[in-house]
């Protein structure tokens, strides 16, 4: 555990915090931003935040409000109470540690320098992995809507397409059912009606001869053989509409898979950038970090009639 003890009082880093109560860094912060005035966090000279065991205390009552359920404006209101009841004397006791400690920071330079130093690689852990959690988060976000939105789309379209195709195959069979009932049914009555008239024919016609009857079968002969040939012709019709619509909704079928496939690729390419991204920021804010202690020890090297003591 790093922390600097003087005369007065120990301080710890945020991280160290962090750990002591179990609150994660970013509350902390929070925390502090939400009870402005009321939580007052010391700070260094280069402006890291230290704590000493009364902000530790203090933060672990304010835990313990969050941990039921208090509002920010009942945990606000509790706090300036409490602060309000202990008088005068200790009416800021907060703002009144930092001189102390302060005072020792600038006695003692080493402590500053590893002090900012240890600040400023918890700062590098916790903004990297809020910038980790934030891209995660975004491009899981972004890209699930974006493919519910596509599938959604291509779904109602190929629904919609098929609905369509599908009614009005029905519909054109229905119809042309219809039409080829209508028109069995007309050349049943006029070969009904042809037969009768010829049987009346034959019927007075008592003295026909064999030949005439022999043309009276063939005329009707020709005729159930033309009503026939076109009945095939209507079910032929009939078979390859139906053809037709089954390839129809196999093209559609293999155009939602390749659409499917080009949505998912394109997913996996945009996801791989944001990975080629994130090492990129993760690498310049290396190099940053590696610059900055390099600087800060050539600057220390420089110093050669100063002497330090821990």
């Amino acid at each position: 555990m790093f922390f600097m003890e003087t005369q007065f009082m120990k301080a710890y880093t945020i991280k160290e915090v962090s750990k002591k109560i179990g609150v994660p860094s970013g509350t902390l912060r929070q925390w502090e931003k939400d009870l402005n005035g009321l939580l007052v966090i010391p700070r260094s000279k280069q402006g890291v935040r230290f704590f000493t065991d009364t902000e530790i205390e203090l933060l672990g009552k304010i835990k313990e409000m969050r941990e039921k359920n208090l509002s920010k404006e009942m945990i606000r209101h509790l706090m300036q109470i409490h602060l309000d009841g202990r008088g005068e004397e200790d009416a800021a006791p907060l703002p009144a540690s930092p001189p102390a400690v302060t005072r020792s920071l600038e006695a003692n330079p080493v402590n500053d320098m590893e002090l900012f130093m240890e600040a400023l690689d918890s700062y590098k852990e916790s903004f990297l992995a809020d910038i980790r959690a934030e891209i995660r988060n975004g491009i899981r976000k972004e890209v699930l809507e974006e493919v519910k939105k596509e599938i959604s789309r291509g779904s109602v379209h190929t629904v919609k397409t098929i609905s369509d195709s599908i009614y009005k195959t029905a519909e054109g069979t229905k119809s042309q059912l219809k039409s080829l009932s209508h028109k069995i049914e007309q050349v049943s009555e006029d070969t009904s009606e042809t037969f009768g008239a010829f049987s009346e024919e034959v019927a007075r016609a008592s003295e026909g001869t064999s030949e005439q009857i022999r043309q009276l079968t063939a005329r009707v002969s020709d005729s159930s053989e033309a009503a026939s040939e076109e009945f095939k012709t209507m079910i032929h019709y009939i078979s390859k509409s139906a053809e037709i619509t089954n390839h129809e909704i196999t093209s559609l079928i293999d155009t939602l898979n390749k659409d499917r496939d080009a949505y998912l690729h394109a997913m996996n390419e945009e996801r791989e950038q944001y990975r080629v991204d994130i090492k990129q920021r993760e690498d310049i804010f290396q190099d940053f970090v590696v610059g900055f202690r390099q600087a800060a020890a050539a600057e220390e090297k420089a110093k050669k009639g100063w002497k330090f003591w821990k």
